[in-house]
């Protein structure tokens, strides 16, 4: 008989398979991104069909195969059930899903990955903060998590502290002579300086503690696609839809 393991995670999403059967793709904590089999979930009688669901947070009770794994159990922590409710929100968390399952593969260590996915749900559940600035910040911190972030500390050419461009081949942000150096750069306001360091060096309880003024937020959301565009090569189906609902 195959040993049990006890998984802690997020399902970051759930498709159809077969008759009664669903694939789950989780992110855990102890083994990455993993994908689960939870056979006969979709049948009325099953005790896995509520938990076998996008979103939902607890621990995983799995025996492992030869490329996956087989559910037995869902200690449920959190449902986020209010997500579903709300279609625009619902893409959002998608989305973060989506995002999440492309930097991550089983084996990686995942800690802090998925407790930004878990903040990030929540502060998209509270609604304190617009969508677009969750969505700007879950994105910044994540890519700083796997390396890939915005240099934000000092010019990303010469280290010099007066920071007063952006620039996405280079990696980040320039001071005014390398800036005069460099094709395409744009020019950013000490605000977006401030809130980049902000958003990659702030505890996760904090990160989400903050606002904006218009004018600031969307030249983080600039910046911030500029650089996603530069380096992410995926086309994620969660914002067609959500552009389709603007």
């Amino acid at each position: 008989m195959k040993e049990e393991l006890v998984l802690n995670g997020i399902v970051l999403y759930a498709t159809l398979v077969g008759e009664y059967d669903k694939r789950l793709v989780v992110l855990t904590r102890e083994r990455g991104k993993i994908t689960i089999f939870a056979n006969g979930a979709r049948r009325p009688s099953s005790q896995l069909r509520a938990a076998s669901q996008s979103f939902v947070m607890g621990s995983f009770t799995v025996t492992s195969g030869r490329e996956s794994y087989n559910l037995h159990k869902v200690d449920v922590s959190e449902y986020f059930e209010e997500l579903p409710k709300d279609m625009e929100k619902m893409c959002y968390a998608s989305y973060f899903c989506e995002l999440m399952s492309y930097y991550t593969r089983e084996g990686d260590s995942c800690v802090n990955n998925l407790n930004l996915l878990y903040v990030t749900l929540k502060a998209l559940v509270k609604g304190h903060m617009p969508n677009t600035l969750i969505k700007a910040v879950y994105e910044n911190r994540l890519m700083d998590i796997e390396g890939q972030g915005i240099y934000c500390y000092s010019c990303v050419k010469c280290s010099a502290k007066e920071l007063t461009h952006f620039n996405s081949p280079q990696g980040g942000l320039l001071c005014s002579d390398c800036a005069s150096k460099t094709n395409t750069t744009e020019r950013i306001s000490g605000t977006l300086v401030y809130t980049l360091q902000f958003i990659q060096s702030a505890p996760l309880g904090q990160l989400f503690s903050f606002s904006l003024s218009e004018d600031a937020l969307k030249e983080l959301v600039s910046v911030t696609d500029c650089f996603l565009n530069e380096y992410v090569d995926k086309k994620f189906k969660s914002l067609e839809i959500l552009s389709s609902l603007a």
